[in-house]
This record gives structure tokens, C-alpha cells and sequence, in this order.
């Protein structure tokens, strides 16, 4: 009998149920067994049937080039979509047709919780994955894995960067053992005692790279070796930087409407050398529906091509914020309250708003002329994240 293992089905509950050849024996009569194998066998396939399931055939979406960059990603690469949109399904182990995978995944979001799936997705999480891209071999066919559903994945075994944002539930409390995770830019935000199976992955897998203080503290806690890493995305400019003869005069608002009247309108104003009459306005929230992920990489490679080129960036998202660090794009992190998240991210950023003594801060490089300028603190995290990735 062929093995084959659940990945997702429509409702978004992820289960395996994987299906081997078993043997039952009952001591009063063998009948039993068979009456038992026939009725499950009758009840799987109208499960089956009902959920109209599809046997995944990992299908090319374009073409290769051995030279491809990252940034690339939606004209030249090798994307293997082991994915389909709202079905349930299927992967067949060792199935012959994925054996050209180069065994490699990286991260997509379906935003499935455990108890709903929800309407907006963030594409600052895209924005990430391409961070990650950046490090893979150029020939790679990575396969696309859900960030919150490591645990069923039983594709081909593949080394995975876990980049991203996490809120652990179980029972996704493990990584799947076909799957080879380097943990860096890590960021957990659960505030309860985490599942003590998902504390002895995490050991296993230690050194933990977190993206903020919070999180290496609390996996210390948990006498999981932990450090701060930054932020990978602070490293985009391996394949995003362009040069500054194409920096152009935009002004780039990110989530972010300017008050009036406000402590941050006053200080806008105070910066002469900017025209904050004319703001592009950028949003982060899309439909999920709307975008598959391929076009959501697609809208995430324009923000950063847009982002390389803009005078100033104001934004309240991390992922327009530090990604310009990358860039050398003058950005300002506005910071509506203080958040857990972000410690030590902030210190790297010029920051307005509320500090964690709750108490209205501007903290913003400003230059002889009038112009924003970023600190180069970010560097020393982005360097050994570029030196720990290199062989990756």
C-alpha cells in the first residue's frame, strides 16, 4: 500500500492521518478485523471523496536560471508550489516527480491559527522569506512550507531558515523531521507557559537566533540557549540595494497617518528639508484571497524596490522600517505604543513615540542640513548573520 500523509484540508484543521497497511488481531474471531478494515476503508474514502482530494504533483511554475538572485524570484527562479489553495491534501513520500527538488523550503503564510483563518494577511512576512531567498543556492527549487504548519509537512527533506514570527498552539508544537531548521531572527509571542515538547525541539535545534530580547530571555528561561540576532531582514541588501543615483524624492508613509495637532506633526514640520505635503501612503494588510503566494512575493519584492528608492520612510511596520536599514534608506519608526516585541530592534532604529517608560520619545539622527540619517548599530547583527548564512 502506498503512504500517503495529510498537509491541509479546507477547514484548516491539520491532521495526519497517515494511512499504513496495519495488522489487527482479535481474539475471538478474525471476522472482526476484516469488518473492521472494510468499514474504516468505506469511511476514509467518503472523507475523501467529500473533500474532493487532489494527489499533489509539485508543479514547475517558472523557469530556472542557474544565476538567479533572490530578487529575482518571480521571473527566473525555481519555485515548486507543493501547495494548492483550500483543498485537503495529499503528498505522496518519495514520489518520483519531486526527486529535482535541490532540498531547500522556504516560509509562506496561511495565517491559521488553530481556531480561525483570517481575512489579512501581513506582507511583511514576505518580505522576510525574500530575506531568506537570498541565502539559498542560485540553482535551488525550494518548496514553499507553511510557518504554521512545520509540523505536518512530509515532502522531501529540505533545510528551512525560521525567520519569522510564531505564536506556538498545539498541536503544532514541533518540527517535522523533514524538515532542517536554522533558527535565526526567531520571535515567539506567546506570553504562557510553552507546550514542553515544543521547549525540547527547541533545544535540540539550539542555538536559538531571536529577533528580539523578549524571546531570547524567555527561551533562557527555559534553559534553552538563546541569543539576540536581529533581524534578517536587515540584511536585504545583498540583493535589493541599489545605488544612490536612483534615490528619488518620495516620501514613503507606511500604515501611518500624520495627526494634527499632534506631538508627531510638530516634529514633521520642524524637518525643513522634507516636503511632507505630497506622501505616498502604503499599506501592509492585504486579502488573503486576493494573492496567491507567488503574487504575494510579487508585492513584496515592488515594496522593496520602492522602499531602495524613497528620501524617507515613515512606518509603524518592523518589516518597512528595518528592511531600510538594508537599504540606506533614512527611516523612522513610529511607535504608537511600546511593544513587546521589539526590544532591542528599537535601539537600532530612529524611533518617535511611546518608550517603555510609557512617556513620549523622539530619538532621530538628524544631519547639519536637516536630513535623517540612520545609525549603523544594525551592521554588527547583519554582518554575522551574513557570515552564519553563508554555507547555509
Amino acid at each position: 500500500m502506498k503512504n500517503y500523509i495529510a498537509y491541509k484540508n479546507v477547514n484548516g484543521n491539520k491532521k495526519n492521518i497517515n494511512k499504513r497497511s496495519s495488522y489487527f488481531y482479535f481474539k475471538k474471531s478474525s471476522l472482526w478485523k476484516y469488518i473492521f478494515i472494510i468499514s474504516s476503508s468505506i469511511l476514509v474514502l467518503k472523507i475523501l471523496i467529500k473533500n474532493k482530494v487532489l494527489f499533489l504533483s509539485s508543479k514547475k511554475l517558472l523557469n530556472g536560471d542557474k544565476n538567479y538572485k533572490s530578487s529575482d524570484i518571480l521571473n527566473k527562479s525555481n519555485i515548486y508550489n507543493i501547495k494548492k489553495e483550500n483543498k485537503f491534501f495529499f503528498f505522496e513520500k518519495n514520489q518520483d516527480e519531486l526527486n529535482y527538488c535541490n532540498n531547500y523550503g522556504i516560509l509562506i503564510y496561511d495565517y491559521f491559527d488553530g481556531k480561525e483563518e483570517y481575512v489579512e494577511g501581513n506582507i511583511g512576512d514576505y518580505i522576510q522569506s525574500l530575506a531568506a531567498l537570498q541565502y539559498l543556492p542560485k540553482n535551488c527549487k525550494p518548496y514553499f512550507i507553511d510557518r504554521d504548519a512545520v509540523r505536518y509537512y512530509y515532502g522531501p527533506k529540505v533545510k528551512l531558515i525560521m525567520n519569522s514570527w510564531n505564536h506556538i498552539i498545539r498541536p503544532n508544537t514541533y518540527i517535522s523531521n523533514h524538515i532542517s531548521p536554522l533558527f535565526v531572527s526567531y520571535h515567539i509571542d506567546n506570553d504562557n507557559k510553552l507546550p514542553s515538547m515544543y521547549v525540547q525541539n527547541l533545544k535540540k535545534y539550539s542555538p536559538i537566533g531571536c529577533r528580539d530580547n523578549k524571546t531570547r530571555d524567555q527561551l533562557n528561561n527555559y534553559g534553552i540557549k538563546a541569543y539576540f540576532s536581529s533581524c534578517l531582514t536587515t540584511t536585504l541588501d545583498i540583493d535589493y540595494a541599489v545605488d544612490q543615483s536612483q534615490r528619488t524624492n518620495e516620501i514613503i508613509f507606511v500604515d501611518y497617518e500624520l495627526g494634527k495637532n499632534t506631538k508627531e506633526e510638530k516634529f514633521f514640520i520642524s524637518l525643513k528639508s522634507y516636503n511632507f505635503s505630497n506622501i505616498t501612503h502604503i499599506h501592509h494588510e492585504y486579502i488573503l484571497e486576493s494573492k496567491t503566494h507567488i503574487e504575494r512575493f510579487k508585492l513584496a519584492k515592488s515594496l522593496l524596490v520602492r522602499y531602495s528608492k524613497a528620501k524617507l520612510v515613515v512606518s509603524t511596520r518592523i518589516h518597512a522600517a528595518l528592511p531600510c536599514l538594508a537599504l540606506n534608506t533614512p527611516v523612522i519608526f513610529v511607535n504608537k505604543k511600546y511593544d513587546k516585541r521589539y526590544p532591542g530592534l528599537y535601539e537600532l532604529l530612529n524611533t518617535i513615540g511611546i518608550n517603555k517608560e510609557n512617556e513620549f520619545d523622539i530619538r532621530v539622527n538628524i544631519d547639519n542640513n536637516g536630513l535623517v540619517y540612520n545609525s549603523k548599530d544594525y551592521l554588527k547583527y547583519a554582518n554575522k548573520l551574513k557570515d552564519l548564512l553563508k554555507n547555509f
